[in-house]
């Protein structure tokens, strides 16, 4: 699509592949789950570098072996030596500050007869400013189940935008996700192409996850797409946020710290119901299961707005208590899925009779065609 509103963004990034060096491990080997060598990001230095204002943000994964490539000597911007100003760490990734030169347009890492450079990605806050927004990781999630979640929390949240990082799909290309946002009432959306590897997940046996790329991406939607939205709700195209109290921008905007959080509970479709699922037939919550971590919606220009976004929280912020409101929850669709964590979401669950506020919200706002 060529429409201003609906764009696809790409990422300026840097990889040491061809270089001979390889992050280290974050997980010792007896903690690595199957697949883990495979799935691990060992190579991607950076995954964007972002003009912002008088410095340039680096968002990594974590550095670990590969700081000493940030050095003066081994970085430089247009050809000069780069000066870091600062490096957050951060649990699963770190974000470089560097002082930008007027002008600045390329960065280069040397390491004896290897080089590698990136140009800088525009600060695109603008496109999303004033607006109630949404971001999700995504990859081949089915485009009706993308449109079903639009079109739920414009009805009952008033969301204005969606920024999809799109890690790798390929069941369809970027632009058939823009087509399909297009239709659904929203003014605005943006889909991030995402190529690097999510990184190996926990294993059902134990082994240690190293997910780098799930938080990284969250913080670089908030520096560089987010940072002037009027408020920001952080689910997954499989969680519908559900709401005895208005809408969820209104209340994070309202809050006296900037934020709501609420949780989850899983939710499937009855026995009757057949593939190809949708969200609107997941009326039958389970039982005996915990309930699902928390999520949250955020206003970015709040009073902590520095503060590193994660998953299911923001780094570092006061107890989930101070800010978890039961106005608000979602329901984990466990049918809206591609099994990609490599497990069957799909085996047989003991759940309730149908919910009546689930039945009675799923038919008003995503009623059958």
């Amino acid at each position: 699509m060529d429409h201003a509103d609906f764009s696809v963004a790409s990422m300026q990034s840097l990889s040491v592949a061809g270089s001979g060096l390889e992050r280290d491990s974050i997980v010792p080997p007896a903690a690595q789950g199957p697949g883990f060598a495979e799935a691990y990001d060992r190579t991607t230095l950076w995954y964007d570098a972002v003009d912002h204002g008088h410095r340039i943000r680096l968002v990594c994964p974590k550095l670990m072996n590969l700081r000493r490539l940030l050095s003066p000597g081994a970085l430089e911007i247009d050809g000069a030596s780069a000066r870091i100003c600062r490096i957050r760490r951060f649990r699963r990734h770190d974000i470089v500050s560097l002082e930008r030169p007027a002008g600045a347009q390329r960065l280069t890492v040397r390491d004896g007869d290897w080089t590698a450079s990136s140009g800088l990605s525009p600060d695109d806050s603008g496109i999303f400013a004033g607006l109630n927004a949404s971001l999700h990781i995504s990859r081949n999630n089915r485009l009706d189940w993308i449109a079903d979640w639009a079109r739920f929390h414009i009805a009952e949240h008033g969301l204005e935008a969606m920024l999809v990082m799109d890690n790798a799909s390929d069941a369809y290309p970027p632009e058939a996700i823009l087509e399909t946002l297009s239709a659904t009432g929203l003014k605005r959306a943006v889909v991030l192409k995402v190529p690097q590897p999510y990184g190996p997940v926990r294993s059902r046996t134990g082994g240690g996850g190293a997910k780098f790329l799930q938080p990284a991406m969250l913080n670089l939607a908030r520096m560089r797409f987010l940072s002037r939205a009027r408020a920001v709700l952080n689910a997954d195209i499989d969680e519908l946020v559900w709401s005895r109290r208005g809408s969820i921008f209104d209340a994070a905007v309202k809050s006296p710290l900037g934020i709501v959080a609420f949780d989850g509970e899983w939710v499937n479709p009855g026995p009757e119901r057949r593939e190809p699922y949708r969200h609107a037939d997941h009326l039958h919550p389970e039982v005996g299961t915990s309930r699902c971590p928390t999520k949250y919606c955020i206003r970015p220009d709040g009073w902590r707005k520095r503060l590193g976004w994660d998953v299911h929280r923001p780094e570092s912020f006061p107890p989930l208590s101070s800010i978890r409101s039961r106005d608000f929850g979602y329901w984990h669709c466990r049918a809206i899925t591609t099994n990609w964590k490599s497990y069957d979401r799909l085996e047989p669950r003991y759940v309730s009779e149908p919910d009546p506020y689930a039945a009675a919200t799923l038919a008003r706002l995503l009623p059958e065609d």
